[in-house]
């Protein structure tokens, strides 16, 4: 393919001539928005996957409680593997990364591309094997009924196969790009805490993204051979020690990067240096310490070794004082700021909101005695819910607001982004909170959406999900459409001091005329 020029008025990256078009790009900046394109799709299909049990939980169609599990298998799968994981590494992480170290790009141009082509293989794959019947047998995919179960299982294993190896060059890239392409004077303790969060969840992404394709191969091949360590003579338990082994660092911890992004957003709209930044880092560090030998708590209740239950609870537990100390140190960064209000700031107070309920929530199913009855019902799905659409999304939907005006060099109109913001923070909590109390009166994993008829609780939900949605076409539709605007952003409309903000704004090809040196990275 020739050469071809994007033709836009945005100036910068975006009017620069694209070698072989934008799939055949090496630019971090281009790659990152596509990323962001595709993460979208994963989140819109898991909404539309969403619907189906709501609206049998309403009565609104006939029973089909298969294609209820099939549509609740899909949709935990591409939220989990396809949006929550990777969404912020992939799309901040790329366009963010090296503007905040001074580079020029990735360290690893080739990485990029791939870990772009093979998400976006994954996700088709996945579709696809809904196209070719769909599997039914649940997200976490437990032996032996993911033996058995109908469906073209192999097309979702090839799909989550390269999902987890696009994790993998990902983290990776970070990685290399953290050690080897900092500008001078940047030392580990002068990155701004988004770049430390996106280094630390790298080397989760290389870990589990890695385990993550090759036991679902593994899997793939005990389906098809009836043999094997995951065949239908092994113990169930073995599945899912591999399984949240690889899936809780990136699952449960993608709130380390969420964390990343919004104290980078506080501290721009505060104005305001992060305050305990050295005890942030060493938080976010003990954290994937953790993160790493903790998974044995999703088995409570499921048959796991009472002893074996107790050790996993107590390192689960530890936790909490991590979570304290960044919780201290983001609201003291937030007092006596001077903040903007902004849409960046409604998503910011969301995300503290959500996801200290989620961590909250995570001490109840850590404890030995409680965590064996909540872990088996829509407790334990709500705490992931609350994690995923209130947490990472929360935190990236702040990141894309605030960090919007440096992408394409247009203002966000903030009032329409506050009030997208307000809708989106009222539908979590109406949508996801019946849950909570549906599992502890002990309703199993998703038992409302296999009960057709309302409830009650189901019909709050269904307000819940009717406000998230919207919330999100007006905070998507806000950022779309700034495009049209004809104002220009400026190179720092927020007055922060990372290096992002030193270059124009949108940044040109090669990101910077003149490489910046390294400075502390909040301006004190």
């Amino acid at each position: 393919m020739s050469d071809r020029t994007a033709n836009s008025p945005l100036g910068g990256y975006l009017s620069a001539a694209v070698p072989g078009g934008w799939f055949a790009t090496r630019d971090h900046k281009r790659i990152g928005l596509m990323f962001a394109a595709w993460t979208t799709g994963a989140l819109l299909l898991g909404l539309m996957f969403g619907i189906l049990p709501m609206v049998r939980s309403l009565g609104g169609m006939e029973d089909d409680a298969g294609g209820v599990l099939r549509a609740l298998t899909y949709q935990r799968l591409i939220l989990v593997f396809m949006f929550l994981a990777p969404a912020i590494p992939a799309v901040l992480g790329h366009f963010l990364l090296p503007l905040q170290l001074g580079a020029r790009n990735l360290a690893l141009p080739v990485f990029s591309l791939w870990s772009l082509r093979l998400y976006a293989a994954g996700l088709v794959l996945a579709l696809a094997s809904v196209l070719a019947g769909g599997v039914s047998f649940g997200w976490t995919m437990p032996t032996p009924l993911s033996l058995t179960g109908d469906g073209v299982f192999w097309l979702l294993a090839a799909g989550l196969a390269c999902s987890g190896f696009s994790w993998f060059l990902v983290g990776v890239n970070i990685i290399v790009t953290v050690h080897h392409h900092r500008a001078p004077g940047l030392g580990f303790f002068r990155m701004p805490l988004l770049s430390w969060s996106l280094y630390l969840g790298a080397y989760l992404l290389v870990m589990s993204g890695l385990i993550l394709a090759i036991i679902v191969l593994y899997l793939a091949g005990a389906r098809g051979t009836g043999r094997g360590l995951f065949g239908p003579d092994a113990d169930p338990l073995l599945w899912l020690n591999y399984f949240w082994f690889a899936t809780r660092p990136v699952v449960f911890f993608a709130l380390v990067p969420a964390a990343g992004v919004v104290f980078d957003v506080v501290a721009g709209i505060g104005r305001k240096a992060v305050t305990g930044y050295r005890m942030v880092v060493g938080s976010m560090i003990a954290l994937l310490a953790l993160s790493v030998v903790t998974w044995g708590v999703h088995l409570s209740g499921y048959g796991q070794a009472p002893h074996l239950t107790f050790v996993f609870s107590v390192l689960s537990l530890l936790g909490a004082v991590p979570v304290a100390l960044i919780a201290y140190s983001l609201l003291a960064t937030l007092h006596r700021g001077a903040i903007a209000c902004s849409a960046p700031t409604t998503f910011t107070v969301a995300f503290v909101l959500h996801a200290g309920i989620a961590a909250v929530m995570g001490l109840f199913l850590a404890s030995p005695a409680l965590g064996a009855y909540l872990n088996t019902t829509m407790f334990a799905t709500a705490q992931i819910d609350y994690v995923m659409w209130g947490g990472v999304l929360g935190a990236f939907l702040a990141g894309l607001h605030f960090w919007w005006p440096k992408m394409t060099g247009r203002p966000v109109n903030h009032p329409v982004g506050r009030f997208g913001a307000f809708l989106y923070l009222i539908g979590v909590n109406l949508a996801f909170f019946p849950q909570v109390i549906q599992g502890v009166g002990g309703a199993p994993v998703d038992v409302g959406a296999l009960e057709p008829g309302p409830t009650g609780l189901t019909e709050i939900a269904a307000l819940g999900w009717l406000f998230l949605v919207s919330g999100l076409i007006v905070a998507i539709g806000n950022l779309v459409g700034s495009l049209w605007v004809k104002e220009a952003a400026g190179d720092n409309p927020w007055g922060a001091c990372t290096l992002e903000w030193t270059t124009a704004s949108p940044p040109p090809v090669d990101n910077f005329a003149v490489r910046p040196a390294g400075g502390d990275p909040y301006g004190t």
